[in-house]
């Protein structure tokens, strides 16, 4: 299967716990999160155009990014902020919790300080999914 099939794969898989989890809220806001934590946080300097993806979810996550830039896989434990640069066109950053806990798992995709984009579940094993066009 070529990497293009599994991420569509990998994407629609989200959806569908997205969907199934039934604990999603998807929300636009002008204010960015906090993203320190433990030993995982990205402290990539920004500049005012580049793009950030944002997981914030207290115990561990994996996520798969993609747009123009092409794919990133990122996993962690705790909050994370990741750089994308000066990205234009569509952004996608799909998360999802790999241990079953009931905290909130929340991902954003923000620019210039603001949020683009942002979905949250707290269901067990849940997942989000987050586009944004830039």
């Amino acid at each position: 299967m070529t990497l293009s099939k599994k991420m569509i794969c990998l994407l629609v898989l989200v959806c569908l716990v997205v969907v199934v989890s039934g604990c999603t809220s998807n929300n636009t806001s002008n204010t960015a999160r906090s993203n320190t934590s433990g030993n995982n946080t990205s402290t990539n300097a920004s500049a005012s155009n580049d793009v950030n993806v944002v997981v914030n979810y207290p115990g561990n996550w994996a996520a798969d990014v993609s747009g123009s830039f092409g794919y990133r896989a990122l996993s962690g434990t705790g909050d994370q902020t990741t750089n994308l640069g000066p990205v234009t066109g569509s952004v996608t950053i799909s998360a999802r919790k790999t241990e079953g806990g009931s905290g909130t798992l929340t991902t954003s995709i923000t620019k210039g300080g603001k949020t683009l984009g942002s979905a949250s579940t707290s269901a067990p094993w849940g997942g989000t999914a987050t586009t944004a066009i830039i």
